[in-house]
């Protein structure tokens, strides 16, 4: 009997550590595409080790200031939204810049909204830099993003917003104030 009930035990000590291990987010960091996929899908679930992951940083390096405020930042705003699940419409470089890939994603935002038991989907768009580190992607901190680096990723969405029409057309159809807001948030951040 003591026999059977220590492999019970060890097998249920066995089940709850597999079941651990699968509980944060997974981080590809093979492309560029499967990183910033990775980052939203990390800040969609609140995984903050996963978003560290996702800049390039295990869980024992120490995080700077400026770094802790962004992962902050964009934590509370993907918890505003509320949102269970996401799924990626397009994920695309929109060029190189000094050894840099400026990747977008376009991506929905699933909400269960309890009160009309329907599913919100919240449209999104983000665009991050990415580096190559031996073969392993992460992404650029917003505190190391050079004002050239700026200026090109602006030049570079503008010629995504007329060169990608349809994507961003659609996109702009769905979220008519998205350019005002964006405006506004760049002057924002100039001054």
């Amino acid at each position: 009997m003591k026999k059977l009930r220590g492999i019970l035990l060890s097998m249920t000590a066995v089940i709850v550590l597999l079941s651990l291990g699968g509980c944060g987010t997974k981080v590809n960091t093979k492309s560029p595409e499967k990183i910033t996929e990775s980052l939203i899908e990390a800040y969609t679930k609140t995984d903050e080790d996963a978003v560290k992951k996702c800049f390039g940083m295990d869980k024992k390096d120490k995080v700077s200031s400026e770094l802790k405020t962004e992962i902050k930042h964009y934590m509370t705003l993907f918890e505003a939204y509320d949102a269970k699940s996401v799924k990626f419409t397009k994920c695309e470089s929109l060029g190189s810049f000094n050894g840099y890939e400026l990747m977008y994603a376009i991506y929905t935002l699933k909400k269960e909204d309890s009160e009309s038991k329907t599913t919100l989907e919240i449209p999104c768009l983000s665009v991050y830099y990415v580096q190559n580190n031996n073969k392993k992607y992460s992404i650029v901190q917003a505190k190391d993003v050079t004002e050239e680096m700026s200026e090109n990723s602006k030049k570079e969405f503008q010629k995504f917003m007329k060169t990608d029409e349809k994507d961003y057309k659609q996109f702009t159809r769905k979220n008519p104030s998205y350019e005002e807001e964006l405006t506004n948030l760049l002057e924002q951040t100039e001054t």
